[in-house]
């Protein structure tokens, strides 16, 4: 009988966001949202239509334009 695998590792945060998700965490629209994506200030992953942000471009976008 085979035994039940269990995960190490339960990211707190999915790797990859929605457009919702990533305007929700970022506290701006969705349309503000597809204009960074359209300037290329975050870059998206497509699994099949789906646009997804990766979590980490997310972050490295908020650390970059935060007021120091």
């Amino acid at each position: 009988m085979r035994e039940a695998v269990q995960l190490a590792w339960k990211p707190e945060m999915p790797l990859l966001l929605s457009q919702k998700q990533t305007a929700l965490l970022l506290n701006v629209s969705e349309r503000t949202v597809r204009n960074l994506i359209r300037k290329r200030k975050l870059i998206p992953k497509f699994i099949g239509r789906r646009c997804l942000i990766p979590a980490a471009a997310v972050e490295r976008f908020a650390r970059k334009t935060a007021p120091s």
